[in-house]
């Protein structure tokens, strides 16, 4: 059956009090499935990737809203021929997403606020020329491989280095609302209150991220592939695997005649430097 696999990529905020029994009860539940995936419990919430039957799906996510109390998850879903994932993983994590900030600019984060904007929105902003600094958060090389046409992006090459990225923020328009996007929402949520810690008045988040622009109005707007954190690297505009071969070491596109590294990275370049 064509796309019979749903994949569904969530996460959210909220403190766990107590997170090795969160950790066992999700374990417990997902053991109950045949879902294969990623799941990250931390005190600030949880993240998911996980990929399986619609059953299987409707089912966990209805028992993280009712046992887990997870009742207001950010999930995006697409479909694909087969599951992505090779295995089960639930494991603890200190942050979702880590991002290294010196003392100061942790108290003005938990201090700041972004407001979210719809892809709708966005997309109405974007066609009638709206001032505005779209911000791509992601990591360079998902920039790289596809992204919002005119996004500008910071060069980095893990979101945990924005924390230092304060020089290049501290150049963009103070007086233009900033849009930052990410693949699914969840770098954003904190990537958007660090920049607006900074002093920006007007910092916005994409709600659902490149997914959920994708899903409404496809390949508008938009140049490449999205990069998803599975075995299908990532997706076309209309949400359609690609499986592009990454170079393991620096994550670029492979050309035919590589392999598992690109010529740059291969060992033979580091004997051989031009």
């Amino acid at each position: 059956m064509t796309n019979a696999i749903t994949n569904v990529a969530g996460y959210q905020f909220r403190t766990v009090a107590d997170v090795e029994t969160m950790h066992a009860q999700v374990q417990a539940l997902c053991a109950r499935t045949h879902l294969k995936g990623t799941v990250f419990i931390s005190p600030e919430g949880i993240n998911l990737s996980l990929a399986g039957s619609p059953t299987d799906i409707e089912y966990t996510l209805g028992q993280l809203d009712e046992v887990c109390g997870f009742d207001r998850l950010q999930v995006n879903t697409t479909c694909s021929n087969s599951i992505p994932f090779r295995r089960l993983l639930v494991k603890i994590r200190e942050e979702l997403v880590p991002m290294t900030l010196p003392g100061t600019d942790t108290i003005r984060l938990a201090q700041a606020e972004a407001r979210y904007i719809t892809s709708d929105e966005l997309r109405q902003w974007i066609r009638t020329g709206r001032e505005m600094t779209l911000l791509d958060l992601r990591n360079r090389f998902e920039y790289e491989l596809g992204t919002f046409t005119h996004a500008q992006h910071l060069g980095l090459r893990h979101f945990r280095e924005l924390g230092s990225a304060a020089p290049k923020l501290a150049k963009l328009p103070r007086t233009a609302p900033v849009v930052t996007f990410c693949t699914g929402g969840i770098r954003c949520e904190k990537g958007a209150s660090y920049i607006a810690s900074l002093g920006f008045e007007h910092v916005y988040k994409l709600r659902g991220g490149v997914l959920d622009y994708l899903k409404r109005f496809q390949g508008e707007d938009w140049r490449g592939d999205c990069f998803v954190f599975d075995e299908r690297i990532s997706l076309d505009h209309r949400l359609e695997p690609t499986y592009t071969r990454l170079c393991r070491v620096c994550q670029v596109v492979l050309n035919e005649d590589e392999e598992q590294v690109c010529s740059s990275c291969s060992p033979s370049a580091a004997l051989n430097p031009a």
